[in-house]
Parts: C-alpha cells; sequence; structure tokens
C-alpha cells in the first residue's frame, strides 16, 4: 500500500461512513421530538435519513461491488489475508457475508439512489456488520500502510463516534415541551 493518494481515499470513504453511522445513530431517538416543533415539515427526520443514505453510499464505495473504484480489493494485494481477518472477527463464513453484502447493495441501488417503489425490503438493512466491517478495514489500513504514511484521522473509531455523536447533539437547543 503505497499509493498513499489511494490509501487517503480509502480513509475518507471510510470515516465518512463512521461519521454518518454515528450521527445517524445520535439523532435516532430525538426526531420526533424535534420535528414536532415544525409540524409536517420533518425536517430532523429528513436529516437522520440522508445520514442513513450516505452511510450506505459510503460503507458500499470500499465493501460495494467490486466495480467500486475505492473498493478494499484495489488497495490490498493480499486479499486473503484481509478476508481471512475480516471473517475471522465477524465470526460469519464468506457466503454470510456476501448475502449481507448483496442485501445492503440491493438496499442502496433500489432504494437510496435509484427509486423503485415496488422494492421490499426490511426497514433499513441492520448496521452490525457495516460498522464492524468498516473498523476491521480501518484498522487493517493503519496497520498495513508504510510508516512513511502519515494518518491523522481517528484511532479509536468508538471515541470518535461518541465525538461526533455528542458534537451533534451539543449544537441542538432543549426543546420546550410546554
Amino acid at each position: 500500500m503505497e499509493n498513499f493518494t489511494e490509501v487517503q481515499g480509502r480513509f475518507f470513504a471510510l470515516n465518512s461512513f463512521f461519521r454518518s453511522y454515528y450521527s445517524f445513530e445520535a439523532l435516532g431517538d430525538i426526531c420526533n421530538d424535534y420535528d414536532s416543533v415544525y409540524q409536517s415539515l420533518n425536517p430532523f427526520t429528513h436529516i437522520h435519513n440522508v445520514l442513513l443514505c450516505d452511510a450506505v453510499i459510503s460503507w458500499c464505495k470500499v465493501f460495494g461491488s467490486n466495480k467500486e473504484e475505492c473498493h478494499w480489493k484495489n488497495l490490498i494485494s493480499d486479499h486473503q489475508a484481509f478476508r481471512d481477518r475480516l471473517f475471522s472477527e465477524l465470526n460469519i463464513t464468506q457466503k454470510e457475508f456476501a448475502a449481507y453484502q448483496s442485501k445492503v447493495l440491493d438496499f442502496r441501488n433500489k432504494w437510496v439512489v435509484h427509486y423503485e417503489p415496488s422494492y421490499k425490503h426490511d426497514v433499513v438493512p441492520h448496521f452490525d456488520l457495516m460498522l464492524k466491517s468498516a473498523v476491521i478495514l480501518h484498522t487493517f489500513l493503519r496497520e498495513n500502510v508504510s510508516d512513511e504514511f502519515i494518518y491523522n484521522g481517528p484511532v479509536s473509531i468508538e471515541g470518535f463516534g461518541r465525538s461526533v455523536g455528542m458534537a451533534i447533539m451539543d449544537s441542538l437547543k432543549p426543546i420546550d415541551q410546554t
């Protein structure tokens, strides 16, 4: 992984995923309360949905179909080493991951990017494997990039997520429920 521009691009996509995911999570429980102030405009639910879509798109950039320019396979030369680690840490098989990946791609293609009214899906894909796989890739990249690469992004993804969530929540004014 000597092409630092490519490495930085993967970190950018992953950190975008983390930022959108944790912002989505932070807003999840408060949308209805904040939207109630604005009658039927629902601005916070809309922002929440946009963050969901952005998280799905960002994850698909690195874990989507092989033709994605930013896919991890286009950067990591030892595919098997990364796959072994990914499936081991996720405690799933390659077949199970491929099925999950297919569901996420289907959701992205038929709901997020190209709306198909007849598309039948769960409410949203479960984010557990998206988050865990993104953390695994992020860690793998940091551990395997050349020492000459200067990484200045988050090291603790959980800590980064808490900070992002707090930044969102701290920016919101309390709602007057009277």
